[in-house]
């Protein structure tokens, strides 16, 4: 929020008026857990960059067979993974397996434990299946802390995550098909359609430059991908050759 306010104060206010459970994804009155609502739209918009500049028919056809193709990999990737949860899924838990290691765990009651890390503790309760570190609850998706006292318990960590991470229902999220188009030649398109004339939007004048193609991106991102210039004489950063005080002077 003190980023925010360093921008646009405004924003910050809007934020604190419209309440934490509609933009902060630990105040959310329904889990999220892993899923985010915008990668669909930002995959699209990456791959569609040239094709919005094709005719409205030909783009949305574009896009729906694009759609046709990633439901076919995901399906064929499902299909082709063994193990009881998801690809993602079993790899995020086998690198919270192996942090689990570290961890010293103490007892409280059958349910309830202390898992000490380092020079913090953190209380887990595998009864509401709640951890104060707040990550397990939110993900619904065992972390370090929670693998600790399962492992402990010689517990298996089945009923600990949710459903959706299961291989099973990945298999049934793409086994339904995108529905396919014949050709236009077979489409049954009332008259009314065919007669109607659809002319271009009146008005409005063309920007100078180029069109803006990319999406913006937001403040964090820009400053956490800033390029940094290197120089070709002494590989140095902050500055280039023609400016370079390294470079060994000419005799």
């Amino acid at each position: 929020m003190s980023k925010i306010e360093e921008i646009d104060p405004r924003v910050t206010a809007y934020l604190y008026d419209i309440g934490y459970h509609r933009w902060s994804r630990v105040h959310a009155m329904v889990n999220r857990i892993w899923t985010m609502t915008s990668n669909i739209a930002e995959s699209l918009n990456a791959v569609t960059k040239y094709a919005r500049e094709l005719p409205i028919v030909e783009l949305l056809e574009y896009m729906r067979t694009l759609v046709e193709r990633w439901t076919k990999e995901k399906l064929l990737k499902a299909k082709s993974t063994f193990t009881y949860l998801g690809y993602k899924f079993n790899k995020e838990l086998d690198d919270n397996r192996t942090l689990s290691h570290k961890l010293r765990v103490r007892a409280s009651t059958d349910y309830i434990h202390t898992v000490i890390d380092g020079v913090r503790r953190y209380i887990v309760c595998l009864e509401n299946k709640k951890c104060s570190c707040g990550q397990f609850q939110l993900d619904e998706l065992p972390y370090p802390h929670a693998l600790a006292v399962l492992r402990q318990r010689d517990e298996s960590f089945e009923e600990y995550f949710s459903p959706y991470y299961t291989r099973e229902n990945l298999l049934r999220t793409y086994e339904i098909p995108v529905n396919l188009l014949l050709d236009e030649r077979k489409w049954n398109v009332s008259q009314h359609i065919t007669e109607e004339v659809v002319n271009p939007p009146k008005g409005g004048k063309k920007k100078p430059g180029r069109p803006q193609k990319e999406r913006y991106k937001i403040y964090d991102e820009i400053n956490s991908k800033k390029y940094k210039v290197s120089c070709g004489n002494c590989r140095g950063e902050g500055h280039n050759k023609r400016s370079c005080k390294n470079a060994p002077k000419m005799k």
